[in-house]
């Protein structure tokens, strides 16, 4: 199963494991639909050799290539 980190607006972060991002985002707002917009700040995980970085604010998506 995929490995997420979830980045928070305090800087902290917490690594989840989820089927998918959305799975992911989904089951986060399930106690609190609000929370994960007001509390997150961006969601990293690797894909195909990238480092995928998400801006919750934005939701534009940055790939970084792994080296």
């Amino acid at each position: 199963m995929p490995k997420f980190t979830v980045i928070f607006k305090n800087n902290s972060s917490k690594i989840l494991e989820a089927a998918s991002k959305d799975i992911l985002i989904r089951d986060f707002s399930m106690a609190d639909a609000t929370a994960f917009q007001e509390d997150v700040k961006e969601i990293r995980w690797e894909e195909e050799n990238c480092l995928c970085v998400e801006s919750i604010a934005s939701g534009k998506i940055s790939r970084i290539e792994s080296k």
